[in-house]
């Protein structure tokens, strides 16, 4: 399996530049079009989870300050609690922490 011809570098008034053959630039531009495409969902993706987290939090919050008067409420309590104390996912750095 023969390796692909690494880059060359030349200087151009007083500037490094790198050659690349035409076929080698495409896959470059190719990959960094798919990376950024990714990075944008993923940004979108974690602003959702944030959002839900923010949301499940008002919820609880919601839910703890209304009396404990039925077995309805108490189960809805349980379950919010249950959706906010499984982290399935790990929160991204920043996202707000929700208040028991």
């Amino acid at each position: 399996m023969t390796r692909p011809a690494a880059p060359r570098r030349i200087r151009i008034d007083d500037e490094d530049v790198v050659v690349l053959p035409a076929a080698h630039y495409e896959r470059l531009a190719s990959t960094r079009r798919q990376l950024g495409a990714r990075e944008a969902r993923n940004r979108s993706l974690t602003d959702q989870v944030n959002t839900l987290s923010t949301l499940l939090a008002d919820i609880r919050r919601i839910v703890d300050s209304t009396p404990q008067c039925c077995a309805t409420h108490r189960d809805a309590d349980s379950r919010i609690r249950d959706l906010l104390d499984a982290q399935r996912i790990p929160r991204p750095p920043g996202s707000p922490t929700p208040t028991p």
